[in-house]
Order: structure tokens, then C-alpha cells, then sequence
């Protein structure tokens, strides 16, 4: 039996670029082990370069077929099948400033979950899952989740 074991990204000691960077790789990653996926796309943010503006524009469509589109240009895709290449290429590009993004294995447990623009980064992978994306993390580390919140608590206390 293959188990699995939820982490926490800890990126603390990397800078936005960095993040950036990690949650694409993670994502490319895992690919193989993607089923389903969703994002939300907030509303145009003039920080987006010009690739993230037009992968929000890709999901924006997408979103208008498959999910929903709020006033003020806010949407959610609802959940996508991972067979085009031309989406999952605009996920990867824009999971980073989603404030939610989640991706699925084939049984529909999620494998990483992003949250407020990857300011919180959770995986759910087993040992192969997880030796595959040690190298793509740079300075950020996963931490086994019951380790996670001793951390945090120890970092508030200083």
C-alpha cells in the first residue's frame, strides 16, 4: 500500500520569486498523478505580468463554461479534467496568484492545495510523490503536517 502524507510548504526563508517558481515546478511535477483540477481567478491585478494576466484570461473562459463568473470579473472555474494541455498550461502559470487552487489524483484525494496567492502551501503525497518534488523546492521544505503546528507555534513565540 502506497500511503500518503499531507505537508506544509515552508517557505519562509524564500521570496516571492521563489514561491513562484516552487509551486510551477511542483505542479509540473505532478502531472502525471493530476486528474481533476480548479482554481478561482480574482479580478485583473495590475502586479500580474503579462503571462499570469493572460493564463487568468485562458481560466476566465473556462470558467465561464464549466463553472462561474461573479460581477467585478471574480471567477471559478469549477473542476477541470487534466486532457488539455493549453489549461493545465494556464493553471501552472496562475495557480500562484489563485486564492484557491487545488489538483486531484485519480481517486479524488488532493495531491496540493494553494491558498491566498500560495501563501499557504499543502501537499498530499506518497514517498515517490514526494522524492519527486525534493528537488524542485530550492530553499523552501516540506514539513509532515503534526510537525507543522509545533513550528509555527515555536516562530510565534520568538
Amino acid at each position: 500500500m502506497n500511503t500518503k502524507q499531507r505537508y506544509v510548504l515552508d517557505d519562509d526563508s524564500c521570496d516571492r520569486s521563489d514561491v513562484v517558481k516552487v509551486c510551477r515546478s511542483m505542479l509540473a511535477g505532478l502531472r502525471d498523478s493530476v486528474v481533476d483540477y480548479e482554481t478561482d481567478v480574482p479580478a485583473a491585478s495590475e502586479d500580474w505580468s503579462p503571462d499570469v494576466a493572460a493564463a487568468a484570461d485562458t481560466l476566465r473562459k473556462v470558467a465561464a463554461t464549466t463553472g462561474r463568473i461573479e460581477r467585478g470579473g471574480y471567477a471559478q472555474t469549477g473542476r477541470i479534467r487534466a486532457d488539455s494541455d493549453v489549461i493545465w498550461s494556464a493553471f501552472v502559470v496562475f495557480a500562484p496568484w489563485a486564492y484557491d487552487a487545488t489538483v486531484w489524483d485519480e481517486v479524488g484525494n488532493p495531491l496540493l492545495s494553494f491558498a491566498d496567492e500560495a501563501g499557504s502551501i499543502t501537499a498530499t503525497l506518497d514517498q515517490t510523490q514526494y522524492k519527486s518534488v525534493l528537488p524542485v523546492l530550492g530553499p523552501a521544505r516540506l514539513v509532515p503536517e503534526k510537525e507543522w503546528s509545533q513550528l509555527a507555534k515555536a516562530r510565534r513565540s520568538h
